[in-house]
């Protein structure tokens, strides 16, 4: 029988592309919207700032409890609130799905143009080999943050730079990644600047067509991208002040280098950050050690497209490599031009039967062999062992990987598109176990602030002065009860209910109508009405 397998799979090489397609969609899309709302990520801003476009009627200027927010540009907000539309509820699985949507379209990006190149089975490596990279795989694709629809562009305007010039269409390549520069600017702000302005210097310089970027081509680029975002913040104008609007942008960008950080975290961090990546990017950056190959330098340069994606890659980490404060969601861009690299690289070593192929291809068995003993404790540990039908679950995973690894070690030229679909099962074993115990975690604190919100009925709740709070928090409460939940700094009332950090007020100047807790701090908080003598100090203190 198991000849007979081998001989099917040696004559049919699409089964393990089709299934690696396949299992996308339940290890992506199982538990999407199992856990409430991320409390210790951004994922709650993200959230919050659309929902209040929502319940305010405006789309132009974001907010939190009802202040100016100054962060981000607001463009992937509305990207949420599209969805929130489409879908016809706030649910968190509607927060997410937009991330593993762009993920999918990510990676039939990096596929359409490695194919170009490389060939199908280079391209779907490449593209799967991100998707199921650790950092983005078990963390990334199933929470609702920026960063990887901010990537996939920035990837992108990286493409489409590379294919104009191929053609030698000035005007396309600097209209194109200048549009594609505007909408990632109105998502994230200074850092799609960067990485266009480092992109197309480095290469035109070394191209040695430094005087393209004084042509009218690139003139009218740079105004398609002044034309897109000056109309975005003449309408912001109209709202608000822009006074806030740029030192903010900037500040944020600054606050993450060495300027706030100073000398000893800098130096640090330059030697933390590469294990950090490899830690990140686990199991796929084996393949970092093709650096140390000889002759890495000069085939990679032998060959355009390498040496486009291997410059994209290196003169734009360096930013975040000299950046103390830097996550490895800031530079998912990165990635797909390093590992077309590493990809192409491993398949010329492999050719020759080369070392450092095997390397990469026995580390991998040995990361699936780990796979096949995860799935045996899981049922009896007591963090997991409670899951519905865990001996089942248990058994499905133990089959497939053992199956998956006697296949891997039978089938040398699929080896690594059969290690992305075991990769695949290990997320769909993180969804059957990993995920329920957190559960309890977050929903305690969902329920929490839903209840703060039922309590208060159709009457008017305000946060009490500063009263500490959490963007999830007031998220909740904004949506249980369908208003934007505001600060509150004088004319109090005894008829309104505020969210109080008791810390404020003494016991005895409010009367309690609920109790709940933050997230992050464990800070208890109060509903409560202000008693008449309160509200009477309170006004006539302001």
């Amino acid at each position: 029988m198991a000849k007979g397998l081998i001989t099917f799979f040696n004559r049919n090489p699409w089964f393990f592309y089709a299934l690696g397609i396949f299992m996308l969609f339940p290890a992506l899309f199982w538990h999407l919207g199992f856990l409430a709302i991320n409390f210790p990520t951004d994922e709650p801003t993200r959230s919050i700032v659309a929902l209040e476009m929502i319940l305010s009627g405006n789309y132009i200027t974001p907010t939190i409890n009802g202040e100016f927010y100054y962060n981000k540009p607001p463009l992937y907000n509305w990207i949420i609130i599209l969805y929130y539309k489409m879908a016809g509820n706030y649910s968190e699985f509607t927060l997410r799905l937009p991330v593993v949507i762009h993920l999918l379209l990510f990676a039939l990006t990096i596929f359409l143009f490695v194919r170009k190149h490389y060939g199908t089975k280079q391209a779907f490596i490449t593209a799967m080999l991100f998707v199921t990279s650790g950092r983005i795989l078990f963390w990334d694709s199933f929470l609702g943050l920026i960063d990887i629809t901010f990537s996939w562009l920035v990837y992108l305007s990286f493409m489409v730079i590379y294919h104009y010039h191929q053609k030698k269409n000035y005007l396309a390549l600097f209209m194109l990644s200048y549009l594609l520069t505007a909408v990632t600017f109105l998502m994230k702000g200074l850092p799609s600047l960067v990485f266009q302005a480092t992109t197309l210097l480095v290469f035109f310089i070394y191209n040695k067509e430094f005087r393209k970027l004084f042509a009218w081509q690139h003139f009218a680029g740079i105004g398609l991208l002044a034309a897109i975002v000056g109309s975005y913040y003449v309408a912001y104008f109209q709202f608000n002040t822009l006074e806030n609007v740029f030192t903010t942008l900037f500040s944020e960008s600054e606050k993450r280098t060495i300027i706030n950080y100073g000398w000893v975290r800098f130096v640090t961090h330059l030697f933390t950050f590469p294990p950090e990546m490899f830690y990140h990017f686990f199991p796929w950056s084996v393949l970092w050690i093709y650096f140390f190959r000889k002759g890495f330098r000069k085939e990679v340069f032998a060959d355009p497209f390498l040496k486009f994606n291997f410059m994209v890659f290196i003169f734009n980490i360096i930013i975040y490599w000299t950046s103390p404060e830097s996550y490895p969601r800031y530079i998912f861009m990165l990635f797909p031009p390093l590992f077309t690299v590493l990809v192409h690289m491993f398949f010329r070593d492999r050719e020759t039967n080369g070392l450092y192929s095997r390397i990469v291809e026995y580390f991998l068995l040995g990361v699936m062999v780990l796979g096949v003993v995860a799935a045996i404790p899981m049922p009896l540990l007591k963090q997991t062992g409670f899951v519905d039908q865990a001996w089942l679950k248990a058994a499905v995973m133990f089959v497939v990987m053992m199956l998956l690894t006697f296949l891997y070690f039978k089938l040398k030229e699929q080896r690594l598109v059969i290690f992305v679909s075991a990769m695949l099962m290990l997320r769909i074993g993180f969804d059957w176990f990993i995920i329920p115990p957190r559960y309890n975690d977050f929903q305690v604190h969902k329920e929490g602030a839903l209840a703060a919100a039922a309590i208060t009925g159709d009457e008017d709740l305000y946060i009490f002065r500063d009263s500490e709070t959490e963007h999830a928090t007031s998220f909740y409460i904004a949506l249980g009860k369908q208003q934007v939940l505001r600060f509150k700094h004088a004319d109090f009332s005894t008829d309104e209910f505020y969210y109080l950090d008791p810390r404020l007020l003494p016991e005895d100047a409010y009367t309690t109508y609920y109790d709940f807790q933050l997230f992050r701090h464990d800070q208890p908080l109060k509903i409560v009405k202000l008693k008449p003598e309160t509200v009477e100090q309170l006004n006539k203190a302001d």
